[in-house]
């Protein structure tokens, strides 16, 4: 791989570093990796036109060189291939307030690209249609699923009819697929990562991927530092509700074989999932005129 990058980026170094994902490398003080593409390719020169954006306006997110022939991606043994110029090496966790940085400095960037992942309701709705197809097909195979599937669903297109109550929204941030709180700043500030949404996209996910007993106030915090309007509200609350931590799974275990036991903590955790949900909802009722959402009106 050493001469592949030295033929297609004139870049010379000693020492190259490898796992399953990537090839790391430095040339003087400069850190570089050669990760694989896995991403839609079509979304390559979106990704590549929003880095150059953040770059342009002092966010210095990882920098992507393009190869000797000015592309952004290099094919090796039938693999695509992306170098990026890194900015931040760190394995730091990411914190809550990087996430708000990110989300507050990258605000009002835009791009009409492949990117946009607004449209939540037919995005979560054709999800949903399509995992209901999977488990009539495939549910037996898998217990766990098969009993708690359901649950979820319900929950999640509880979260798809509250978007009915969201007007238009024009302020987008550059965003990622899927915070975790594993997160790395590394991974926050890699560019394979981005697309564009509204900016409490990255915040929801991260508290979702990291419920505990104080969730609830680093929620109310979040909502009262960033002044929240009640269409952010609105669309907050729907992203609380919608369970991508238990689709993420799903999905990894119909598609990849992952391990259903994955999905016991998941199900251990409803009852903390469901009481952060009501406390946050009878919150938000107390500040604006919230919907109507039975079940959610006592803990």
């Amino acid at each position: 791989m050493k001469n592949v990058i030295n033929y297609y980026y004139h870049l010379n170094f000693e020492d190259i570093h490898q796992n399953d994902l990537y090839y790391k490398f430095t040339v003087g003080d400069s850190l570089y990796y050669f990760m694989l593409y896995r991403r839609n390719i079509e979304e390559v020169n979106d990704i590549y036109e929003v880095s150059n954006i953040l770059i342009n306006n002092n966010i210095y997110c990882h920098q992507i060189i393009p190869n000797i022939n000015n592309q952004i991606l290099t094919f090796v043994n039938g693999e695509a291939y992306i170098l990026l110029k890194v900015f931040y090496s760190s394995d730091r966790k990411i914190k809550l307030d990087d996430i708000i940085y990110f989300s507050n400095k990258t605000l009002g960037i835009k791009n009409k690209s492949s990117l946009n992942r607004d449209d939540w309701k037919n995005l979560w709705s054709n999800k949903i249609d399509y995992f209901e197809y999977q488990v009539n097909k495939l549910g037996k195979k898998y217990p766990l699923i098969r009993d708690s599937f359901s649950y979820f669903v319900g929950i999640a297109e509880n979260a798809i009819c509250l978007l009915n109550e969201v007007n238009n929204y024009d302020m987008f941030s550059v965003s990622h697929q899927r915070i975790k709180k594993d997160y790395t700043i590394f991974e926050l500030y890699n560019p394979l990562n981005f697309i564009i949404d509204v900016r409490i996209r990255d915040a929801c996910e991260y508290f979702k991927s990291s419920f505990n007993e104080n969730t609830f106030e680093q929620i109310k915090w979040y909502i009262y530092y960033n002044k929240l309007t009640i269409n952010e509200c609105l669309m907050f609350f729907s992203r609380m509700m919608f369970p991508t931590f238990y689709f993420d799974i799903y999905e990894d275990i119909i598609n990849n074989g992952g391990d259903e036991k994955l999905l016991i903590p998941i199900i251990d955790n409803i009852p903390m999932y469901e009481n952060t949900l009501k406390k946050l909802y009878l919150y938000l009722r107390s500040l604006f005129n919230m919907p109507d959402i039975e079940w959610l009106k006592t803990i």
